[in-house]
């Protein structure tokens, strides 16, 4: 594993509380342990995200004002990529833009519908965050994915990296 990859919305950010007017007044609301989580990841990090109109830069607006835009070296959003999660030609764009392949992905996403099931059709490692906390209106159960793993809250992902850099390479 070289790269954690996240998504955005309800794996990071509060979509709930974090709404277009909140933007515009630049209030960026982060989900449970984002702050204590972050700095505790030893590999580079990035974000892989469906926006509805937020390019790259917008992303990297939010981040700022959230306080975390120095953890993430890549963002790779479907309106720069033309295509949505689960679509493949997202997950195309994502590993171009971080310059990796595949098997170096861990990708951390809160919906069995286009996190899970678009990153295991594509052949990527995922994460899902399968507490109430995490989840969002729009998950469609009846197109889940199947994780490679599956976390409670969002601060158990860095003892499940832990065992999974510590797993022997055969």
């Amino acid at each position: 594993m070289k790269v954690i990859a996240f998504d955005w919305g309800h794996t990071l950010m509060d979509e709930r509380r974090t709404t277009a007017a909140a933007l515009a007044e630049g209030v960026v609301h982060l989900m449970p342990d984002v702050l204590d989580v972050l700095p505790r990841l030893s590999v580079p990090l990035a974000v892989w995200t469906n926006t509805r109109t937020g390019r790259e830069a917008d992303v990297r607006e939010w981040f700022e004002l959230a306080g975390i835009e120095q953890w993430f070296t890549w963002i790779a959003t479907s309106v720069d990529a033309g295509a949505r999660k689960p679509r493949p030609a997202f997950f195309e764009f994502a590993l171009r833009q971080c310059g990796l392949a595949k098997e170096d992905v861990l990708f951390v996403g809160n919906q069995l519908n286009t996190d899970v099931r678009g990153g295991e059709a594509f052949g990527i490692r995922t994460v899902w965050l399968s507490g109430a906390a995490y989840r969002s209106e729009d998950d469609d159960r009846a197109e889940a994915g199947r994780p490679t793993y599956e976390i409670e809250r969002l601060r158990d992902l860095p003892a499940l990296v832990e065992r999974i850099r510590r797993r022997p390479v055969v």
